[in-house]
């Protein structure tokens, strides 16, 4: 029997969402309750793994393509990384943006990680200007945090789902910060614009939602 605390009752169901509300349910599952309606089979477990095959396959002979240009046409660099990591962003932007399951606040944090690590690469690999360290890294995380922060508030979803996700960007904020201060970065106001939002809204969620990060922390780490 799962519970649902915004709606006060009891259901006897192995979903994870009240059927009412939508909030994510309390308990454990039981094997022994049997769902009175059919599974929905949608045509998508049809068409997608075909879908991402294709794409697959695609991606892996670019790949090889560029590293054969490169290599027939070798003067020294090693300039097909550069669109080699573009086409491995683009396939893993598909996999997960598109084909997975996980949360939006999942993609979000895990997409913008990868595409600054990314282009952090492409910066040292090419004229190292630091663009990637002034600009590219604050902005992409001032705007993940935004991002996740308006999905939250605006839907009106159960932000417990998407807690551990926001928190994990709000901590990767602080590396513009502490980059600024041993001199890495030189144009300081998008790496505070990240940090003020950063903290702003650690504070809130310490100041509002304390008992939540505790419980979602140990549900996830199994403290």
């Amino acid at each position: 029997m799962k519970y649902c605390d915004k709606c006060k009752i009891s259901i006897n169901t192995n979903n994870n969402y009240c059927p009412l509300c939508q909030q994510v349910l309390e308990g454990e599952q039981n094997k022994g309750v049997i769902e009175k309606y059919p599974e929905y089979v949608s045509i998508n477990r049809k068409i997608y793994p075909l879908t991402k095959r294709i794409i697959l396959f695609v991606t892996i002979v670019s790949i090889i393509i560029l590293l054969i240009i490169n290599l027939a046409t070798f003067n020294g660099k090693w300039w097909s990384l550069i669109p080699i990591g573009s086409t491995f962003y683009f396939w893993v932007l598909i996999s997960v943006g598109v084909f997975s399951k996980q949360n939006i606040a999942f993609k979000l944090a895990f997409l913008t990680s990868l595409l600054i690590g990314l282009l952090v690469l492409i910066d040292q690999a090419t004229l190292q200007e630091g663009w990637s360290y002034n600009y590219i890294m604050p902005l992409l995380l001032f705007t993940c945090n935004l991002a996740i922060s308006g999905i939250i508030l605006i839907k009106r979803i159960d932000y417990r789902d998407y807690i551990l996700y926001l928190l994990t960007i709000v901590i990767l904020s602080l590396v513009p910060i502490i980059l600024l201060f041993v001199k890495v970065i030189s144009e300081p106001w998008p790496a505070i614009m990240a940090f003020a939002l950063a903290v702003s809204i650690l504070l809130f969620i310490i100041f509002f939602f304390p008992k939540s990060i505790k419980d979602e922390i140990k549900k996830r780490f199994h403290a």
